[in-house]
């Protein structure tokens, strides 16, 4: 029974942590982060906004996003596999 829930949990992270991270960088709340204008404002001189807001680092989060939600559904393809009790 606790194996079984611990890999739904498990499952319901990935999806959710890979979601979030493959729709987030290309909504407004990318643009508008309060930690990147904080972060921007303790070090005035760096290129630091410039660099979170271009498509690359974009497109690596929304690697990043991708790889979880492949690893959610390579989890539920293993589900069946899993004890019943342990």
């Amino acid at each position: 029974m606790s194996v079984k829930l611990t890999a739904i949990l498990f499952i319901a992270l990935c999806f959710e942590v890979g979601l979030l991270l493959a729709i987030i960088p290309w909504t407004n709340y990318w643009e508008n982060n309060f930690f990147l204008f904080w972060l921007t404002a303790r070090f005035p001189g760096s290129q630091l906004a410039a660099i979170v807001q271009s498509g690359y680092v974009r497109g690596a989060v929304t690697g990043i996003g991708l790889v979880n939600l492949a690893l959610g559904f390579l989890e539920i393809t293993g589900f069946r596999r899993l004890p019943t009790e342990a």
